[in-house]
Order: C-alpha cells, then sequence, then structure tokens
C-alpha cells in the first residue's frame, strides 16, 4: 500500500455525494462508503471527509480493490494537532 502514489491536489470536479465521517473511526466510515458506493452512478463523484488519519491508507485500499479512481487524498491542517482528510473517489463499474 506504501507503494501507491495517492495525489494530494483536490481535482477540479463538483461531487455528486458527500459523505461526512469526521468524528468517526476508519471502519465505522468504510461501511458508510461502501453503502453510499451502492446507490452511485458510473462517473459520479464520490467526497469522503474523514478526521481519522487512516483515510491516507485504508481509502486508496479501498479504490484499489475495487474498480474506483482514487483522485486524490487531501490533508488540511484544522487545528494546530488535527487533520481533515478529504478523498474524491470517480465510481466506475
Amino acid at each position: 500500500m506504501a507503494d501507491l502514489d495517492v495525489p494530494e491536489t483536490p481535482p477540479d470536479v463538483d461531487p455528486d455525494h458527500t459523505i461526512d465521517n469526521r468524528g468517526r473511526g476508519c471502519a465505522n466510515g468504510i461501511v458508510r462508503v461502501q453503502r453510499a458506493l451502492e446507490d452511485l452512478s458510473e462517473g459520479d463523484v464520490l467526497v469522503i471527509k474523514s478526521s481519522d488519519r487512516r483515510a491516507k491508507t485504508e481509502y486508496p485500499k479501498l479504490a484499489a480493490e475495487t474498480p474506483h479512481e482514487l483522485l486524490a487524498v487531501v490533508a488540511e491542517r484544522q487545528r494546530v494537532l488535527r487533520k481533515q482528510y478529504t478523498t474524491y473517489l470517480e465510481i466506475h463499474a
């Protein structure tokens, strides 16, 4: 997983659906993402907001194990010791 090149610049796209997983653990967040994936269509863009630092590895892993394309994982500092991660996935069948 460490070998994946994860883009860190947000793509110039309008999301079709956003999931706010901030304050949730990654395992719980993945379940919410998988449920949302069932309702999205080919070419839709899903944005996932997370405060769990594992987002930098877990969401790229999800993309690698599915046909979906990881567009970026963007880390932004929210407070001195806290970051928010925004993941962009393009949906593919």
